[in-house]
């Protein structure tokens, strides 16, 4: 996997974007349901393979050169098929302000998934090599690659639609998704309020008024979609799912999924499992 650790910003239409995150993976394995906070956009774009994208509990089948945009608070997962992985470019960008030309604005407030018919890949390909190699000039061509994805994008969408808003950036809303995603086993709200040097007090609020959940809620939320998506495509016993989610025993493990999704661990297994 490469993923880039540097901040690009720059504007359209008089809306300004700051890249929080841009990388190529291969997928092998079905990835947890998650969301993004307020004022995100991300962009996915499927180079080779196959799978399922399932955005809102709707599923869609996800070839070669396919686009998936996921807003803010739109729950999404990706499942890889088993023979044929997914190769994808994903694009992390934070918004600021959308004051500019109407026909760029749909897609701030929608999720929006199709082929694409423009050979984007190509600005892909070149995103990472520019990315990869940092040749003389490299940051004004990433930001052209950047505006001309989102160009053809737009094209494939056709929308004309008019809609308005004010967004307001946030520079940790990915850091804090990436630690709910990556360390919700064993985090606390005191390590997480401490990685941005705030006060768990400020924390508190901060997730109140851009998740609108507390963080109890958001670490329960995580677990419950590991423990989702690893009992309908792994093979792990229910007793290493609750390890995995830093459960302490079994029962308590079992107790909270039947509190949560109001069916025990096993019989959802059951109902659900799949082969891909």
């Amino acid at each position: 996997m490469y993923s880039t650790n540097e901040t690009i910003k720059f504007m359209m239409a008089k809306i300004f974007f700051t890249l929080a995150d841009f990388r190529f993976q291969v997928m092998t394995e079905a990835y947890p349901s998650h969301y993004h906070g307020i004022n995100t956009l991300e962009i996915h774009f499927i180079k080779k393979g196959s799978g399922t994208v399932i955005i809102n509990n709707t599923e869609y089948k996800v070839n070669n050169n396919w686009f998936y945009v996921i807003p803010s608070f739109v729950s999404h997962t990706q499942i890889p098929d088993k023979n044929n992985p997914l190769e994808k470019y994903s694009i992390y960008l934070l918004i600021d302000k959308t004051r500019g030309f109407e026909n760029y604005l749909p897609l701030l407030d929608r999720y929006y998934i199709g082929e694409d018919i423009y050979n984007t890949v190509a600005f892909f390909d070149l995103l990472l090599n520019e990315f990869q190699n940092k040749k003389f000039g490299y940051n004004e061509i990433v930001v052209s690659c950047f505006k001309s994805i989102i160009v053809n994008l737009l094209r494939n969408v056709k929308i004309e639609e008019k809609k308005e808003s004010n967004w307001k950036i946030d520079s940790i809303q990915f850091q804090i998704e990436e630690t709910m995603l990556n360390e919700f086993q064993n985090i606390t709200i005191e390590a997480l309020a401490n990685k941005f040097y705030m006060s768990v007090r400020e924390l508190q609020r901060y997730l109140k008024e851009n998740y609108k959940k507390t963080f109890n809620e958001l670490k329960k939320e995580a677990r419950m979609s590991y423990a989702s998506n690893k009992l309908i495509y792994s093979d792990l016993s229910i007793a290493e799912i609750a390890e995995n989610c830093g459960y302490s025993s079994l029962e308590h493990f079992s107790y909270a999924f039947k509190e949560y999704y109001k069916i025990s661990p096993l019989k959802y297994r059951q109902e659900r499992k799949k082969t891909t």
